[in-house]
């Protein structure tokens, strides 16, 4: 945790300055949403990891927004911290993620207006070094960044099996985690659904998967700063609109990906083997419920209050934590109306 409170320092340091001035009925139809009210604005998007199959939909979904006249700004960060530096710096409005320690600690000016997705990933390990949780005590483990979902599952597998890992590595990227896998260079580490299919196919009998408790806490959610919401709740809206749309369109068809994928041509640069995921990877999340389509509401929120507070990522009874202290339900309200939930 003592990295997690660096971090958290850091950002107190960055709202001391204030965040900078924000720049000035869809459906899931493939050929994109249908014309409505023009809402004038911009948004600045920080996101932190790489474009892959588990970010296509994200891609499409701001694509939409764009589509109903906003200025969609995208910019790619190497880690989830530097894009929620980005939002408190007034360098960007909202970024993705579940930065439930660091609002607490900090009283950072962000909050959490949209669950994206639940924590639907797995704990894959070299099959011969390591058979069980208890062979991984006091070796390396790696996740994806300081303060994600990922590391406080590892956290809670600490607790819940007895060990201690000699160090949590952070690897952002699944992709780069599966790729370091098949490398050698990591030997236990938490994948996604595509990740994890890729590295089944290149090496089926090397790697294998340990058990997790069964979490519904957020793994993705928007994030956006609060003075940027002020001014932009109309803006907030449509995003919110145009990306439950997605998710919707893509759990009636996954199909809708690679359809929409093409029509905009985004991730052109994507490698063939994982081209051949898209489907697979949106029909298996889609079954296990990996995509929110209400945003989460005041559920979602108390449900990461119980896990991260296993893990010591919020503090306080669950019970009686305050939902408005992390959360602004406002924009998903009203683009639920819209939206039709």
């Amino acid at each position: 945790m003592k990295a997690l409170a660096c971090f958290a320092t850091l950002l107190l340091a960055l709202t001391a300055c204030g965040p900078a001035e924000p720049a000035g009925d869809g459906t899931a139809d493939p050929s994109g949403p249908e014309e409505s009210a023009a809402v004038e604005g911009t948004i600045r998007v920080a996101l932190g990891d790489i474009e892959g199959v588990e970010t296509l939909n994200l891609l499409i979904a701001l694509e939409r927004v764009r589509e109903r006249g906003i200025d969609v700004e995208l910019t790619e960060f190497a880690e989830e911290d530097l894009a929620a530096e980005a939002v408190l710096g007034g360098q960007a409005d909202v970024t993705l993620g579940a930065p439930y320690a660091v609002i607490q600690e900090t009283g950072a000016p962000i909050r959490l207006i949209c669950q994206l997705q639940t924590a639907r990933f797995f704990a894959i390990v070299d099959a011969a070094a390591y058979p069980d949780w208890q062979a991984l005590d006091g070796e390396p483990f790696a996740v994806h960044s300081r303060g994600s979902t990922t590391e406080a599952m590892a956290l809670l597998v600490q607790q819940e099996e007895g060990i201690e890992f000699s160090e949590i590595s952070y690897v952002s990227g699944a992709e780069v985690r599966a790729t370091a896998l098949l490398q050698g260079n990591v030997q236990a580490t938490f994948l996604d659904i595509p990740a994890w299919n890729f590295v089944q196919e290149e090496a089926p009998d090397q790697f294998h998967e340990l058990p997790l408790p069964d979490v519904a806490a957020t793994d993705e959610a928007f994030v956006a700063n609060t003075a940027w919401l002020a001014e932009n709740q109309e803006v907030a809206q449509v995003l919110l609109e145009e990306t439950l749309n997605t998710w919707n369109a893509i759990i009636e068809d996954p199909n809708f990906v690679v359809e929409e994928r093409e029509r905009l041509g985004l991730a052109e640069d994507l490698e063939p083997e994982l081209e051949e995921q898209i489907v697979p990877y949106y029909e298996q999340a889609s079954e296990e419920g990996v995509f929110t389509t209400d945003c989460g509401g005041e559920e979602a929120a108390r449900t990461d209050f119980e896990f991260y507070g296993l893990v010591g990522q919020v503090e306080g009874d669950p019970a009686t934590l305050n939902v408005d202290d992390f959360w602004d339900l406002a924009p998903s309200e009203a683009a639920l109306e819209t939206v039709g939930q």
